[in-house]
């Protein structure tokens, strides 16, 4: 994961240019016809286009991801202001995410709605920005974001991510202090937030068939009591369970170590009705499922 540090913002070198005389004019001595910004964002492209290709080629299921500014350049979309991570930073991240040089983008729309950095408007325009349909998640600052009511504006705007991205839907926040430091937010939050999500898949990062689990039934007591059967590589070890109390369905998210598995036959009143359990991979992709029978006995 790369934050949204590529050229310096120039306060951190007291306002000054950044000190590349020596290398701009070499490149310009071998005949590089580039004007100094273009050679800037040039640079920032060669390596993160290296940095996608040598990361696949060493390890394809990794996941790489990028936090940039929140905007590109002051006017996109239109009626949008503030800095130019093109022009300040020389980070061209329309281009990075237009390419798909990454797995995940999580531009920092760390605005409120409605102002000059509208946070649904900019996350419309990334959205329609990403011609490859890699994940977008967006960065919401929770801990900072400047709302008279900043739980009220932070709820608002996961809810605005949901309407907007669908089943791809997510964020992430900055930071957990704004989170765990603040018992309003937390509160709302949690409600947001009723169970564990499923990671959506990245099915690009891993391209072989999966098979369905075996499972070894150890009893159909009052409690279904079952095992996994065969090795469990590194890859292999993450599973999803699905039951059905009555007509109701949940899910259950394992890292699984070999051990025995129980589900009861009764919870909160409700049977046990269907019971079926998946591989995850390290893509997050589901395996055909094995149902396991739950016999009325």
């Amino acid at each position: 994961h790369i934050d949204d540090y590529f050229y310096p913002y120039k306060e951190y070198n007291a306002g000054r240019d950044f000190p590349d005389n020596p290398t701009f004019s070499k490149y310009q001595l071998s005949g590089g016809t580039l004007s100094r910004a273009d050679w800037r964002r040039a640079n920032v492209n060669k390596f993160i286009k290296r940095l996608h290709e040598e990361i696949k080629s060493v390890k394809p299921f990794v996941k790489f991801g990028i936090s940039p500014y929140g905007i590109w350049k002051p006017g996109y979309p239109a009626g949008i202001t503030g800095s130019s991570q093109y022009d300040e930073l020389y980070a061209d991240a329309k281009l990075w995410l237009n390419e798909g040089w990454c797995d995940y983008f999580s531009p920092q729309l760390y605005w409120k709605e409605g102002g000059p950095q509208s946070f649904s408007s900019l996350l419309r325009w990334w959205k329609d920005e990403n011609y490859k349909k890699i994940h977008l998640w967006p960065g919401v600052n929770t801990v900072g974001v400047k709302a008279a009511d900043r739980t009220g504006e932070i709820a608002g705007q996961v809810q605005t991510v949901r309407r907007t991205m669908g089943e791809d839907a997510g964020v992430i926040h900055y930071s957990v202090d704004g989170i765990l430091k603040n018992g309003a937010m937390l509160a709302a939050l949690r409600d947001i937030y009723q169970q564990p999500a499923l990671v959506p898949a990245s099915p690009w990062l891993a391209k072989a068939d999966m098979a369905a689990p075996k499972v070894d039934v150890l009893s159909r007591g009052s409690t279904v009591q079952f095992k996994m059967v065969g090795s469990f590589r590194a890859e292999r070890t993450n599973l999803i369970v699905y039951s059905r109390y009555g007509n109701r369905w949940n899910y259950e998210l394992l890292s699984y170590d070999g051990s025995v598995l129980r589900y009861p036959r009764e919870k909160n009143g409700q049977q046990l009705t269907s019971l079926a359990v998946k591989y995850l991979d390290q893509a997050n992709r589901e395996s055909p499922a094995a149902v396991i029978d739950i016999r009325q006995d």
